[in-house]
């Protein structure tokens, strides 16, 4: 009997699940011939549906309150809680380097994580309750502060902010990152980041609607009823319509976590080792595919984001449609939705680079239209609900393939690097969502000041029109002009990403995914029988734990007669050439049968 066993420092390697065996095969030669083996691959890459749906709640946290952020903080900041653009500009920014700083330190610390929990999930756990918190204060208007109290205002802002920031980093980033513990199969970590971009549309959906159901009951109807006397004035109604918004997003987050918490586990044998935060920069920045689609995301976003930041105001000030925008950002939202599933038939038919490319085109001429829909009279609200339509095409896009070709590019770079970062490539990630939102809302501030803005008064000069008009459409396009050529030279196509994971499949030997806590467990058998006596041998595979809680795999072969293990040794040869073909170290042990020296 011949014993193989994996040595230690293939347990790195990530965990590919080993094949099984469909069905033996009779040879017709003699006791000397060759068994043949055919296998599958393991079922353990399927992901249940119920699986992707309770992961995919997870993103909708991020989605419902980012979104609500991104189109109506300038507005609330502004027009609700009443402060100075330059005191606007200077919490976006700064919240925006604060990002900087906490989304790779994230990435870093769940590297470093060690727990029962695993490395991902008790971020979870410890941050769902206070970023609910945090984002409740973010949108309250304390009673105390008066007009002669900017500052005050504006460092209870700025505090809870970054407080919010900070915390909802500690869910994403390490929400993210479980993507790559659903499955070893791209396919199906495809269809569980389709999955997960469905639901962070939806959640932004939800947001939004959260928000225009308040807004609906509270404030239409009631148009410049705090304007009567020319000058801003507080207004109760819209402000209730932004805190009770907030405490209902609060509840759902914490339910939203929860769920993806207790029905999603981590793969104990992805750990990575332990790295230095600058060294992991390095690596993931070095790492060309990546820089390119990190700068494909980030410019593309930075296109989306400064519609996204500016598309409110735009619609009450160029469109004089005051009433109608949440309403028209619903439509947004809702036709992205739609378009997520046809984009992935789209992809699969074209690959997701060039369907990338064919969805940023198509949102570049979308807001070329957003000059000219103030001229078009009555029809105003028709194109602006249609424009709306197309524009999804274009943001969900935009959603949808930088996420899709991330786990691609991860598993690159262990092709490449030997190890797993997945964590910080994530980080880096959300890192470039969120800046580029901070950016749009900072520069679209400072340039709200320069076009003649002026948050106390409610009638604004012609310029401040012109002004919004030309942030929805000329930025956004040269963003997205840079983000097209950062994506014309990614390297990754869809047949160097077959390739990728068939090299992985046969390299990886990783058991730890397993969980094997005592005993054994039968892993496959492949049998031939002889043509003349009809003996039975067989090669047999097991998945074995030691005393320290190792997995390892044993193989070993048994024949039906004493003797036949000596006589040519076929079966010996058969598992040695099983082994030493998949590129596996072993350690021999004779425990019954012939000496080595026979062979």
């Amino acid at each position: 009997m011949a014993q193989s066993t994996e040595s230690s420092p293939l347990l790195d390697q990530s965990p590919s699940p080993p094949p099984r065996l469909l069905d033996s095969s009779r040879s017709t030669a003699s006791s000397k011939d060759n068994a043949k083996l055919v296998f599958s691959p393991a079922d353990q890459d399927k992901i249940p549906v119920w699986k992707k749906l309770t992961y995919a709640v997870g993103a909708m946290p991020y989605a419902m309150c980012n979104t609500v952020v991104g189109f109506y903080l300038n507005i609330f900041l502004l027009e609700v809680a009443i402060l100075d653009p330059v005191y606007v500009l200077l919490i976006v920014f700064a919240g925006r380097v604060w990002d900087a700083l906490t989304d790779p330190t994230i990435g870093f610390l769940c590297n470093r994580t060690r727990t029962p929990l695993g490395r991902l999930r008790p971020w979870l756990l410890g941050a769902m309750v206070p970023t609910g918190l945090a984002y409740i204060m973010l949108w309250f208007v304390p009673p105390s502060f008066t007009e002669t109290a900017s500052y005050l205002k504006f460092i209870y802002y700025i505090l809870f902010y970054f407080a919010f920031q900070l915390l909802l980093t500690c869910i994403h980033v390490p929400y993210t990152s479980l993507t790559m513990h659903l499955s070893n199969s791209n396919k199906e970590r495809d269809s569980a980041t389709l999955y997960r971009m469905l639901f962070e549309v939806l959640g932004t959906l939800v947001g939004i609607g959260v928000y225009t159901a308040y807004f609906s009951g509270f404030v239409k109807g009631k148009k410049e009823s705090s304007c009567d006397s020319g000058v801003r004035e507080r207004d109760i109604d819209l402000e209730r319509t932004y805190r009770y918004h907030a405490v209902t997003l609060a509840i759902l987050t914490v339910v939203f976590v929860t769920t993806t918490l207790v029905t999603i586990r981590e793969q104990k044998g992805m750990y990575s080792s332990k790295i230095g935060l600058f060294a992991g920069i390095r690596i993931v920045f070095t790492f060309r595919p990546y820089l390119l689609l990190f700068l494909t995301q980030l410019f593309g976003w930075l296109g989306i984001t400064f519609v996204q930041g500016n598309y409110a105001l735009y619609i009450k000030y160029a469109l004089d449609l005051e009433d109608m925008y949440p309403y028209v950002i619903a439509v947004l939202l809702m036709a992205t939705i739609v378009w997520m599933p046809l984009w992935q038939v789209v992809m699969r038919k074209i690959g997701k680079k060039a369907a990338l490319t064919a969805g940023l085109w198509i949102f570049m001429v979308t807001l070329l239209s957003l000059l000219f829909i103030d001229f078009a009279g009555d029809w105003g609200v028709f194109l602006a609900f249609t424009l709306s339509v197309i524009g999804g095409a274009g943001v969900a896009a935009g959603y949808l393939f930088p996420w899709s070709m991330l786990p691609d590019v991860i598993d690159e770079a262990y092709l490449k690097m030997g190890v797993r970062r997945e964590e910080l490539f994530y980080a880096f990630f959300v890192f470039g969502t969120k800046f580029s939102s901070g950016v749009t809302l900072g520069l679209s501030t400072g340039i709200y000041k320069a076009g003649g803005y002026d948050e106390t008064k409610c009638d604004q000069p012609w310029t401040v029109p012109l002004t919004l008009k030309l942030l929805v459409t000329v930025p956004p396009i040269i963003f997205i002009l840079i983000g097209l050529f950062c994506l014309h030279h990614y390297p990754l196509s869809e047949e160097s990403v077959e390739r990728t994971r068939k090299q992985l499949e046969l390299r990886s030997s990783d058991l730890r995914s397993f969980h094997i806590k005592s005993g054994a467990q039968f892993l496959m058998q492949a049998m031939h029988t002889t043509h003349t006596h009809h003996y039975n041998d067989t090669l047999n595979f097991l998945l074995l734990s030691n005393s320290t809680s190792d997995t390892y795999v044993q193989a070993f072969s048994i024949s039906r007669i004493y003797g036949a293990y000596c006589d040519a040794g076929q079966n010996y040869k058969n598992l040695v050439g099983f082994v030493k073909g998949l590129s596996i170290n072993y350690d021999q042990k004779t425990v019954f049968g012939c000496v080595e020296e026979n062979f």
